[in-house]
């Protein structure tokens, strides 16, 4: 009789749990192998009725699994199980199941459920007036409605937020699909959309094939469009989406996406084709990514992206790639050990801009470079170098192969008066072998030839770091900084193509150390003296910090050039400025000035306000005109961004940039973010004040809607 009472609590169990989430037939198994213990306030043989029943306060657990009912009872002749009276069930993995009423054949593959409410995974929240099991894999739950939004506190039986009616749910075990039948969603309890049948994955299920919520919108130049996304689970470890869309303009175009995990490493691989009627070709994007672990040393891996032409990705605005002026395909591998870093890579570009030329690009293929760094010597110095190889190729222009080599040495000692001094050596051996049509190719220099370089320097920096620590002011620091460096004068050698050197900017973070400029094709050289006082103060919180400086050279040349800062034999003055009065403030300005009249030639100031979840960023640009590095004029730009909690739920954004030159905005942007347990709306808005090739002025407009554990729906005005 006890054995007869404990399967009957076991097979109740498994109802309940059925409803939502099946089990395999292994995790059944292996169930039933664990005792099933209870305990009731009594247990009763009916011999008439050949019941066994179990009274007052029923309470049965297998495992973690945890059946409570005011009454079970066994019916031996039919094999039937029911428990009544506030039955609750709760599972392993937080799952819990309510109903007033449950009855299961022996088999478990017939019952029946009353009244029947569930809080599933997620926040799930379920409910039905009954449910039927049939068949060992189905259960088919009547007036069911299905929710993750938690009831309201002050009125429990106010319509949720969102919730989905159904006159009829079926959840097929064996298939592992949850189907609805005259489903309706409704929103603060009024109806806002009926559909006669769809179906989803059952909770156990974490990807299955199947249709997407679509998106859909309309564009300037797409029109009206409808975008529908398939989930393909192709395996355990791959997946893909496919998602075509059809548009009042441009008609139909075809997304893709294929996801893979693999032992060591990943693989994506996304894109999209169209035929455009307007232009009578085929257009398209593809873009892929990689990553694989070799050992604990080595990875391996690329990044890639190409697109038919140079509009594409911005009339039909692909996301993060639209505002992309450059495509850039590189595969690598590096290597990271404890002194030393190891890259080879090749790269490949595609520009997008109106005078970009693909035969005046170059192909740099290949790219092969390696460190190391942190050896100490005897005399507790420590060297470091690298040797690099790299090739450039266009179909027309400059051709260059270059080997380079750099080896320093560095020896740290402390003065008797509590002064820092630092020795360093460094020398660079660079070897070019120039071909192809240098005259071709917008590159300053070139010209076709061998040629080698060895470029030793040598440098001694001092620093007096003076620290006064006074209670009432807190603590104040300056400290002076020469740094004297000696080499040989290089001069802008026109011989050697400037592939790598061409975005020089001097700010107070290039005023010391060997070289100023961003790559190798152009060297800092002669006799140099590079001078900065810098000085802090420290007080209660609040932190005040900042550098001036200026740097000098005994002789002048052609090697930087105009507009820089740095030409003559005086550099303009730079400076920074970082005050931080509390933990809610902080400003920060950089700027070069003038050497002869101090005007301002280069400005940099933002400033941050947050509190109580909320900031506050403005930001002012002033940069002068740099043709050798492709800024041919002036800028300058304001900007601000405000952003944080609003109240509640909800949160936003808001911000703005200025043009102060052509006094014309260049953008505006705000958005809106509402988020609760078991929804989140955002709506975005941004407006694009100026036109570049391919996408003109305009506004967006973006909204989505996310069902928690349901999907989200978006729709998009561009």
């Amino acid at each position: 009789m006890r054995t007869r009472l404990l399967a009957a609590a076991s097979a109740l169990a498994v109802l309940l749990a059925g409803t939502a989430a099946p089990q395999t037939r292994r995790a059944l198994t292996e169930a039933e192998r664990q005792p099933v213990t209870f305990t009731a306030g009594e247990v009763e043989y009916d011999e008439t009725r050949d019941l066994v029943i179990a009274r007052g306060g029923v309470e049965a657990w297998q495992g973690e699994r945890i059946l409570r009912a005011r009454e079970i009872t066994f019916h031996r002749p039919t094999g039937r199980a029911t428990a009544r009276g506030e039955v609750v069930l709760m599972e392993p993995d937080g799952r819990v199941f309510f109903a007033e009423e449950a009855e299961l054949t022996d088999d478990m593959r017939e019952g029946v459920i009353r009244e029947l409410r569930a809080l599933l995974a997620e926040g799930g929240r379920l409910a039905a007036a009954g449910a039927v099991r049939s068949g060992g894999r189905v259960t088919e739950m009547a007036r069911a409605v299905y929710s993750t939004c938690e009831p309201c506190r002050d009125d429990p039986q106010r319509a949720p937020l969102w919730q989905i009616r159904a006159d009829r749910v079926i959840h097929d075990e064996q298939e592992k699909v949850v189907e609805y039948f005259d489903a309706t969603m409704q929103i603060a309890g009024i109806p806002v959309l009926y559909v006669p049948y769809f179906w989803h994955a059952d909770p156990s299920v974490k990807r299955k094939s199947g249709f997407l919520f679509p998106e859909f919108g309309t564009s300037s130049f797409l029109g009206a469009f409808w975008r529908q996304p398939y989930y393909w689970v192709i395996s355990p470890s791959e997946d893909a989406t496919i998602a075509p869309m059809l548009s009042a303009r441009k008609g139909g175009v075809l997304f893709g996406e294929w996801r893979r995990r693999f032992n060591a490493g990943f693989a994506t691989a996304s894109g999209s084709v169209t035929y455009d009627p307007d232009e009578t070709r085929w257009r398209g994007h593809v873009t892929s990514r990689g990553r694989f672990s070799i050992d604990e040393t080595w990875r391996a891996g690329w990044d890639a992206a190409r697109a038919s032409d140079r509009t594409y990705l911005r009339r039909y605005r692909l996301g993060a790639l639209d505002a992309s002026s450059v495509l850039v395909t590189t595969p690598f591998l590096e290597g990271f050990g404890r002194s030393f870093y190891a890259r080879a890579d090749a790269n490949l570009y595609q520009g997008l801009g109106s005078l970009d030329s693909a035969r005046r690009i170059p192909v740099v293929l290949p790219r092969l470079y390696g460190a190391f760094f942190g050896v100490e010597d005897r005399f507790g110095g420590q060297w470091e170098g690298d040797l690099g190889v790299f090739a450039t190729t266009r179909a027309a222009g400059t051709d260059t192969r270059r080997i380079a080599s750099r080896l320093g040495w560095t020896l740290p000692f402390r003065g008797p008066i509590g002064d820092l001094w630092t020795v360093a050596g460094n020398v660079d051996l660079l070897g070019y072998q120039v071909g192809g049509d240098p005259a071709a190719t917008p590159v300053p220099g070139g010209e076709t030839g061998a040629y080698g370089r060895a470029h030793p320097q040598v440098a001694l920096t001092w620093r007096w770091p003076l620290l006064r620590t006074g209670a009432a002011w807190g603590s104040q620091l300056i400290e002076p900084i020469v740094q004297v460096v000696a080499g040989p004068n290089t001069g802008a050698d026109r011989r050697i193509p400037n592939e790598d050197s061409v975005d020089l900017e001097f700010t107070d973070a290039s005023l010391f150390g060997f070289n100023r400029f961003p790559g190798r094709d152009r060297l800092d050289g002669g006799y140099r003296l590079n001078a900065g006082l810098r000085g802090a103060w420290f007080l209660d919180g609040v932190t005040v910090e900042g550098l001036f400086g200026q740097a000098f050279r005994a002789a002048a040349d052609d090697l930087y050039p105009a507009g820089s800062g740095l030409e003559g034999r005086r550099s303009d003055y730079v400076a920074r400025l970082t005050v931080i009065p509390s933990e809610h403030l902080t400003l920060s300005y950089r700027t070069r000035l003038d050497r002869e009249d101090f005007s301002t030639r280069l400005a940099d100031f933002s400033a941050t306000v947050s509190a109580a979840g909320r900031s506050l960023t403005v930001s002012y640009l002033a940069a002068p005109a740099a043709p050798a590095a492709l800024q041919p004029q002036a800028r300058r730009e304001i900007g601000a961004t405000l952003s944080g909690r609003l109240w509640g739920n909800w949160s936003g954004f808001v911000g703005a940039r200025r043009d102060l030159r052509e006094e014309a905005m260049v953008s505006s942007y705000a958005g809106l973010r509402y988020e609760d347990e078991c929804f989140a709306f955002l709506a975005t808005y941004l407006r694009r004040f100026t036109s570049v090739e391919g996408a003109s002025a305009g506004t967006d407009l973006i909204f989505t809607l996310v069902f928690k554990t349901v999907g989200e729906v978006g729709f998009s005005a561009l």
